[in-house]
């Protein structure tokens, strides 16, 4: 029997997240197995972290020992290598997001490009530093994306106030931490709740 998904996942990530890497690929995975729409939400994950009082695992020894074990068992469910970012967390992903919110207009390009940044983010051996020039233009270079594009899509103001409105969403909703995702208003933390947002895509 077909299962009829009523309702739209909204994927609130940042490029800044490693679980957020690993979220993508288990929701592209979900959208192939259900055909549910899912809705692209960028977010500025500092501003979300310092509008809830929320702390990033690495400050907190312990959870930083879990998680870095947690994410390669977590990548490796997903076919994923992870790699950490060299550069995290003292770096801005503001520009790229802009420029993935940019991109909207063209969905099939927005993802690809969505899946470029995460790869060079936490699984290329070269890795990204999102807020450098040369370091996003080799990136984009090398997977035929057109820097100047990239670089204007992140300097435009409507983008700049779609992150931001993202952002306040975000918050005002709930959110604490990337990935979140919403049914409705009903809200999910993690990629491994992507299951119980699929059931409610069905509700």
């Amino acid at each position: 029997m077909e299962i009829r998904m009523t309702k739209a996942l909204e994927f609130y990530f940042d490029y800044i997240s490693p679980y957020s890497h690993i979220a993508n690929a288990a929701v592209k995975q979900l959208k192939e197995r259900t055909g549910a729409a899912v809705e692209i939400k960028p977010m500025f994950l500092g501003a979300v972290m310092q509008g809830t009082g929320n702390r990033p695992p690495g400050m907190v020894p312990a959870k930083n020992t879990y998680m870095l074990a947690d994410l390669e068992r977590c990548a490796k469910r997903y076919g994923l290598t992870i790699r950490m970012n060299p550069y995290f967390p003292l770096v801005s992903t503001r520009d790229l997001l802009r420029a993935t919110i940019g991109l909207a207009g063209d969905p099939d390009k927005q993802q690809r490009f969505i899946d470029t940044c995460f790869h060079y983010m936490w699984t290329a051996p070269d890795a990204l530093k999102p807020d450098d020039d040369a370091s996003v233009k080799a990136m984009c270079d090398a997977n035929g994306f057109d820097f100047d594009e990239v670089k204007q899509l992140a300097n435009d103001e409507a983008n700049k106030a779609a992150l931001k409105d993202n952002t306040d969403a975000a918050i005002a909703r709930g959110a604490f931490g990337s990935p979140t995702f919403f049914v409705g208003e009903d809200m999910f933390f993690g990629h491994d709740r992507l299951d119980y947002a699929a059931e409610a895509l069905t509700a």
